[in-house]
């Protein structure tokens, strides 16, 4: 069964997203995914979403993490299992990038997103 958590991203989104989508980690970048936004300007299309919110505060996004148990889950079938997660719990309302990481003994999801605030 698989562990997921939530914390939020309070200093640079851009750094954030360079770690998660870095071509070691993601299988070449092959295990990376977006959603209303181009991975290599999600930071400032995520930025952009940001000044629209009147809901501010001080996380620029939220990262989710979800790792699986070694050998309980392909890479592909846990790159599927977090897109059909944050599809569920975003509902197509926010942009996000999902990215598969294959360089622990374990297989994890990590996705930044711009959720839990309301656009202008």
């Amino acid at each position: 069964m698989a562990y997921t958590k939530i914390h939020p991203i309070k200093s640079t989104l851009k750094k954030a997203l360079d770690y998660i989508t870095d071509p070691k980690k993601t299988d070449g970048k092959l295990l990376v995914t977006s959603y209303g936004c181009s991975v290599e300007t999600a930071d400032i299309e995520m930025g952009f979403t940001l000044k629209q919110c009147y809901q501010k505060g001080n996380n620029l996004a939220h990262h989710l993490i979800q790792s699986f148990e070694p050998g309980e889950v392909s890479y592909e079938e846990a790159h599927r299992i977090g897109k059909e997660l944050a599809d569920e719990i975003l509902g197509g309302k926010y942009e996000y990038v999902l990215t598969t990481h294959i360089d622990k003994g374990h297989v994890h999801n990590v996705r930044p997103d711009r959720a839990m605030r309301k656009a202008v």
